[in-house]
């Protein structure tokens, strides 16, 4: 069963509690030794194993959103458009996820120069044929975020998508999109599937860690940065 908004926000309000979690660095790089044994305890119902054949490179430093969007959507059981280079073959690329729907919200111009913000790429899912909703980062505390992620994360038919800012995981640059795949309940770290490949490998990143990252104010927004919850429609 997919979690609803109402089942979304009402973990919101839960009261904190005491996670005894495996000690872990904050941020645990995937082809580390610890990583290693983290992606060895990645359950069968997680995201990761629908995500992982379409996760794809953003193709261009500031493509982080469209890159994660197009790793999504080609997750989920919807139509998808045939992009002149796989034909007849139908697949989202970052490319043909410019759709005439999507460059009136947003163009691959303005992309190009400033990425896309939460209110963006909640409008762009839901023009491409898919349901989005999202939350804003500041709206967690570390046992609510846990809570939708733990569920959230899930075989359910549902993706996270994350708005975050990369210096509070101790990563060089700004503001960046990824996408969510796991939850480890032993270390209490999440799966992110980091689409800017050529400069981090996916991380497992304590919930703590993460509520910080997405709770940063973006600077074109001026709104918080947070999560994106994709679905196919019902």
């Amino acid at each position: 069963m997919r979690p609803t908004c109402a089942f979304l926000i009402l973990t919101c309000f839960l009261g904190t509690s005491t996670v005894h979690a495996e000690a872990l660095p904050n941020v645990v790089y995937w082809d580390s030794p610890q990583g290693k044994t983290l992606h060895k305890r990645i359950s069968n119902d997680a995201d990761y194993w629908q995500l992982s054949p379409h996760f794809t490179t953003q193709i261009s430093q500031s493509y982080c959103g469209v890159a994660s969007a197009t790793t999504v959507l080609n997750s989920l059981p919807i139509n998808k458009p045939v992009d002149p280079r796989y034909e007849p073959y139908a697949y989202f690329t970052q490319s043909n996820f410019f759709s005439p729907a999507v460059s009136k919200i947003i163009k691959a111009q303005t992309v190009m120069a400033m990425g896309m913000t939460r209110e963006e790429m909640v409008k762009t899912l839901n023009a491409s044929g898919a349901q989005a909703s999202s939350i804003a980062g500041d709206f967690y505390n570390e046992t609510s975020l846990r809570n939708t992620l733990k569920r959230a994360l899930g075989d359910d038919g549902q993706f996270v998508l994350a708005n975050y800012l990369r210096a509070e995981l101790g990563q060089v640059g700004g503001g960046h999109w990824s996408v969510l795949a796991a939850y480890d309940a032993k270390s209490d770290h999440v799966l992110i599937l980091d689409v800017a490949k050529y400069k981090y490998a996916p991380s497992w990143v304590s919930i703590a860690s993460l509520l910080r990252a997405i709770a940063t104010t973006d600077e074109t927004s001026g709104l918080p940065r947070g999560l994106v919850f994709v679905n196919a429609p019902e």
